[in-house]
């Protein structure tokens, strides 16, 4: 997993003691895995837009990024990074271990 520029892991055990605290949970998969099923407060923004759709995301708070696997959302993460975002999480396992964590989808 990248350290690169501050980036961090979060895994879905960490998750759950974090996600009481305000942050914003963005996720880049494709239209189509979205529709399929999605974490319940997540927003959706696809790896391809992210660079061009920054306004979406607040920067007053820490941002967790999904993806299926985590690596989509770790080179989502370093271009949040880049624009100044910070903490910047990557959800380790992606889709898969926010499910067998029970974590609330939609």
């Amino acid at each position: 997993q990248p350290k690169l520029l501050g980036i961090q892991r979060m895994t879905a055990e960490k998750y759950k003691g974090f996600k009481d605290t305000p942050h914003t949970l963005v996720d880049v998969r494709s239209a189509g895995e979205w529709n399929g099923g999605r974490a319940s407060n997540a927003i959706h923004i696809p790896l391809g837009e992210v660079g061009q759709r920054l306004s979406r995301i607040p920067k007053d708070k820490p941002v967790v990024l999904i993806c299926a696997s985590g690596m989509r959302s770790a080179m989502a993460a370093t271009t949040l990074a880049k624009a100044g975002y910070g903490p910047v999480y990557n959800f380790a396992g992606g889709m898969g271990s926010w499910c067998a964590a029970k974590l609330p989808t939609k």
